[in-house]
């Protein structure tokens, strides 16, 4: 019978898992679910039942200070319409 890991996967190019996306801003996972649960980091992406964040948000996100959803959604937006 293969194990769990073997059947997780991969992420397409981009994303970032939990884990990876807690580490990737220097966090661990405990912090990260935290500040998700409380609307602290950028809104992730649902793909089949998978829970995304873009690694390209992410860096900007870190880069501008790391501000709350609400107020990050407006800048991230402003990102995405300059492109």
């Amino acid at each position: 019978m293969p194990d769990a890991t073997a059947k997780r996967r991969t992420c397409p190019p981009g994303l970032l898992r939990r884990d990876d996306a807690a580490a990737y801003c220097g966090v661990s996972a405990a912090t990260w679910d935290r500040w998700t649960a409380a609307d602290l980091n950028p809104e992730p992406r649902k793909i089949g039942g998978a829970v995304l964040w873009s690694r390209h948000e992410l860096a900007e996100w870190c880069r501008r200070g790391c501000m709350a959803r609400r107020q990050w959604a407006a800048v991230w937006l402003q990102i995405l319409a300059r492109r």
